[in-house]
């Protein structure tokens, strides 16, 4: 079989999360228990208001989400590591790149999702049981009215959109002021090829090492970084600047030409 079956990759993939079945959704259950006690911990012991706390779910969560994606990514093979598990997968009639594939998919997807959902689950037991607290129990917490328009926070606000506005790039904000649609388009672009090239690297680390596969790649991410920021304050260089005035004329949004070398050195050194 030398040919790419999508057919076979589904079977394959079925296979995966099937003989996983079982370790996931305990993970998922455990997970979504742990989001719905570290919530009520840190609404206890902070005593924040409503939107404080709101705010901090929505920060730890998406903290908590990319750390565990990325951890996720650097145990691509861990789900056969048993030798009975590897054997069988061995065994399976489809070739190495589905067989890859699948394990890739399982891991960098479905597993991502299933944090994902634990989260929401996490916040909405959290949310449930403020809101019994409350109405049974004649409980009080600080409502919280901001912004404006004005939004109002109340011990059981859900920390769901938070959570995804942190997780998505400042440049879709409809709140920041205006910026060419090169400038959101590029900003984006090298973002995902960031995100894509930390996924990459755990996806090479976690299938090269057995051990402290999530170690040595978060090494390479921060010294990547640290020489990036180096080269950037060392030379003048920049990324992407917002608001800048050039020969007396007003730009409204500038892209550095560091932003065209990360846009193509990335993807192309990423699996």
């Amino acid at each position: 079989m030398n040919s790419f079956s999508f057919n076979r990759f589904g079977k394959t993939l079925r296979w995966v999360m099937a003989v996983n079945f079982r370790t996931l959704l305990m993970w998922t259950i455990g997970s979504v228990v742990a989001v719905f006690v570290g919530e009520l911990m840190t609404a206890e012991i902070g005593k924040y208001s409503a939107y404080e706390m709101v705010d901090l779910y929505g920060t730890m969560g998406s903290a908590l989400f990319i750390l565990v994606s990325l951890i996720m990514a650097s145990t691509i093979v861990s789900s056969v590591n048993e030798k009975r598990k590897r054997q069988a997968f061995l065994m399976i009639p489809s070739t190495n790149i589905e067989k890859f594939l699948s394990l890739l998919v399982y891991t960098s997807v479905i597993c991502v999702a299933c944090v994902f959902l634990a989260l929401v689950l996490g916040d909405c037991l959290r949310m449930a049981w403020f809101w019994i607290k409350i109405q049974s129990f004649s409980a009080e917490y600080q409502v919280s009215v901001i912004g404006d328009p004005v939004e109002t926070y109340h011990g059981w606000s859900s920390a769901l959109p938070k959570l995804i506005e942190n997780l998505t790039p400042y440049v879709l904000d409809p709140d920041s002021y205006r910026r060419t649609w090169f400038y959101n388009a590029m900003n984006i672009f090298v973002i995902f090829a960031i995100v894509v090239w930390n996924l990459s690297l755990m996806v090479i680390c976690g299938t090269l090492l057995r051990k402290y596969a999530f170690v040595v790649a978060s090494l390479i991410i921060i010294l990547c970084s640290i020489l990036l920021s180096w080269t950037i304050h060392h030379f003048g260089l920049f990324l992407f600047w917002g608001d800048v005035w050039k020969d007396g004329v007003h730009y409204e949004s500038e892209v550095g030409a560091l932003a065209y070398v990360l846009a193509v050195l990335l993807p192309s050194i990423s699996n």
